[in-house]
């Protein structure tokens, strides 16, 4: 756990891992609690990937862990840990699953375009879910940033690692800008196994400010094939 700095300023330090590649991926298929399978043979080559850079010594060392409820994030966050060389229990908040879509959970990509209308899908309302059941822009928002929030407050001054997903990642680093559930000039798009850093410094002086270390780090994946880049 992190030293409290003689100004009484606790900084606590989140490390969120995007999952690998996932089986619905490969699919095509909106994965939900419904439907997501976990990882694929790459996926699983690629968290691989990631949990030997973080055992390499070289990586900010964390106090405690937690993941979506999500098989995919689970079983990436049980790859890394398996290199660990300090055991850690894996904390589920179902606040942390990626963007729930509701009755398209195990459609194809293909049939949501044909049975709903994602038209404008960034200008429209951020209020309104555009698929019954599913989230709207600014409720997945408020979800994210409730969840981080909660975790940030029994956790002060540690190092958190969450495995979860990129639209997650993207609605956490929209908190720390500032960016409105409304913003849709901006876009944001990590790749499998990424770590994107994120502090928030709070004092009873200053309030609460945040900090991006960095985003969609994937030095682990890059000379090798299993680099998303190279498959996009």
């Amino acid at each position: 756990m992190s030293e409290t700095p003689p100004d009484n300023t606790f900084t606590t330090r989140f490390v969120l891992i995007r999952h690998g590649e996932s089986n619905v991926m490969v699919e095509g298929v909106v994965g939900g609690l419904n439907t997501c399978s976990g990882l694929s043979a790459r996926g699983k080559e690629q968290a691989a990937c990631l949990g030997e850079r973080l055992a390499s010594g070289h990586e900010t060392s964390f106090d405690v862990v937690y993941s979506s409820p999500l098989p995919r994030a689970i079983e990436t966050t049980e790859i890394l840990l398996s290199y660990a060389s300090q055991q850690h229990e894996i904390k589920i908040n179902s606040d942390l699953e990626e963007f729930r879509l509701g009755e398209a959970d195990g459609l194809t990509w293909e049939q949501v375009r044909q049975q709903y209308d994602l038209g404008n899908f960034e200008q429209r309302d951020p209020f309104v879910p555009i698929i019954p059941g599913a989230d709207s822009r600014a409720g997945f928002r408020h979800r994210v940033g409730q969840a981080l929030s909660h975790i940030g407050s029994i956790h002060v001054g540690s190092t958190i690692l969450i495995g979860c997903h990129g639209g997650v990642i993207s609605a956490a680093m929209a908190i720390a800008f500032g960016l409105g559930p409304n913003q849709w000039h901006t876009e944001l798009a990590p790749n499998v196994t990424s770590i994107t850093e994120l502090e928030v410094s709070s004092s009873n002086d200053r309030g609460r400010r945040w900090m991006c270390r960095r985003y969609n780090d994937i030095a682990h994946l890059h000379g090798t094939d299993l680099d998303p880049r190279d498959h996009l």
